[in-house]
């Protein structure tokens, strides 16, 4: 449900915050103002209903908006055998 009310661009942006990147590195990577970074983010911390943007990130990972990278995957599945 969320995925359809998310953009394109509010998802990169969000992607990006979740690697731990900064809203000026974010602007940078997506070619646009800090400000615009800052406005993206707090629409998708909005939609994800969440207080703060790391909040926002976890509910994209709760949602399954945002997924791991295949090498992230793969070692919290042999983390979590152990």
């Amino acid at each position: 449900m969320i995925r359809a009310l998310i953009t394109e661009h509010e998802l990169a942006a969000l992607r990006l915050l979740a690697q731990g990147r900064t809203q000026v590195e974010i602007a940078r990577t997506l070619r646009i103002r800090p400000e615009t970074v800052g406005q993206l983010l707090n629409r998708a911390r909005i939609l994800l209903r969440a207080r703060t943007l790391p909040h926002a990130v976890a509910r994209g990972y709760e949602t399954g908006l945002l997924t791991l990278p295949p090498h992230e995957q793969e070692a919290e599945q042999t983390s979590g055998a152990s």
